[in-house]
């Protein structure tokens, strides 16, 4: 979901809470598709609070907590005859979460972190413009997809 800032606090010796506020991440690119071209644009973003836990007491945690995204993808096919516009994004609003990463602190107090795991949320496909009996299908398809990889990468500062 992009670069995250990140404020921590150790709650016990193995276990901590994280806020984290991630984003400033988006592509736009075009895209040939059978006879037209697709103009997509993704953004990647959110916030999310987490548990950390610590179980060998180093910098490898297990985590897991609550995520709230603004990661939308959306797009216009155009095939010289018909447009069509749609909007992809979480079906939940707020998506369950679980990582496993590290924190390496290199100074007191300032660490290097990162996260790889899923967000438990699948995709849901919108249009105003599109066949509705389209979107229904590509509904199904994303429907059999109940998880989003996550990954992240901040500096935090821990007090």
């Amino acid at each position: 979901m992009g670069a995250s800032l990140e404020v921590q606090y150790g709650v016990a010796p193995n276990i901590a809470v994280r806020g984290m506020l991630m984003g400033g991440f988006s592509l736009e690119d075009e895209f040939d598709v059978d006879d037209g071209t697709l103009d997509g644009k993704a953004e990647f973003g959110g916030v999310a609070i987490v548990a950390d836990y610590y179980p060998f007491a180093n910098p490898w945690r297990v985590s897991g907590g609550l995520f709230f995204s603004n990661f939308s993808l959306s797009g216009t096919y155009d095939d010289g005859v018909d447009s069509y516009d749609a909007d992809i994004e979480f079906k939940q609003d707020v998506i369950p979460m679980i990582t496993t990463g590290f924190d390496y602190e290199f100074t007191p107090g300032w660490s290097v972190t990162g996260d790889i795991g899923v967000l438990i949320s699948p995709l849901e496909a919108s249009s105003d413009t599109a066949d509705q009996a389209d979107i229904d299908e590509l509904n199904a398809d994303l429907e059999d997809v109940p998880v989003f990889p996550f990954v992240g990468l901040a500096v935090t500062y821990t007090y």
